[in-house]
């Protein structure tokens, strides 16, 4: 299997976890095939950069989410980056989560209110 077909398979398996039906009205419209993007890593070493696989585009913020495994992964490998712009690196610790759906509601993209039990992993 290649990456892309490894990154399908995690974000295939991300959306299946998903319960939240209002979640997933949101994000599916989202949904682009993988692709690999090059992102500097601002808590490495100069010019260090680590291949960030954006899933999802949401054009009203300039914002995507993007799957890494390296940087905040593996804990971590859900991000919100901007897609286009002069803030293109991986950005701060708190901009990535440990699911795709922590990724979502602390997205842009999402408008509705979280459940009263809903915390941040």
């Amino acid at each position: 299997m290649d990456n892309n077909q490894l990154v399908q398979a995690r974000l295939e398996s991300e959306l299946n976890v998903i319960l939240d039906k209002a979640v997933l009205v949101v994000l599916k419209p989202m949904l682009v095939n993988p692709r690999c993007e090059m992102r500097d890593w601002d808590y490495g070493e100069e010019g260090q950069s680590y291949p960030c696989w954006i899933v999802a585009e949401h054009h009203p913020s300039n914002t995507c989410i993007a799957y890494c495994e390296h940087g905040f992964g593996p804990s971590y490998p859900w991000g919100l980056l901007f897609i286009a712009g002069e803030h293109l690196s991986m950005g701060m610790d708190s901009g990535w989560y440990a699911s795709l759906e922590d990724a979502l509601r602390e997205s842009m993209a999402w408008d509705f209110k979280n459940p009263s039990d809903f915390e941040v992993e």
